[in-house]
C-alpha cells in the first residue's frame, strides 16, 4: 500500500489508518479488513514518530526511512 493513503490532502500533521485511509471503490473493499486495518495502524504509528524525530510534517516524511523501520519490526514489504 502507498504511502499516501495514509495522508490527508488537506489536514497537515495527520495520518488516518484502517478503514479510513484513501482510495477508490475497489481498493477501499480491498483494506477493510482487520490485517490492512492493523499494518496501516502500525505504518501510521512509525510515520509519525519519524516525522517526529526528522522534524517533518507527516506529509513531508521520508517514506524510505519508515519503509526502513517496518522493515526492522519484521513488516514483510512488497
Amino acid at each position: 500500500m502507498p504511502y499516501g493513503i495514509l495522508v490527508p490532502r488537506e489536514v497537515d500533521n495527520l495520518l488516518v489508518a484502517g478503514r479510513c485511509v484513501a482510495g477508490d471503490k475497489v481498493s477501499h473493499a480491498a483494506t477493510r479488513n482487520q490485517m490492512c486495518c492493523a499494518v496501516t495502524g502500525q505504518a501510521a504509528g512509525v510515520a509519525a514518530a519519524v516525522s517526529l524525530r526528522d522534524g517533518r510534517t507527516s506529509g513531508g516524511v521520508d517514506v524510505a526511512r519508515v519503509q526502513a523501520e517496518l522493515k526492522k519490526q519484521g513488516v514483510r514489504l512488497a
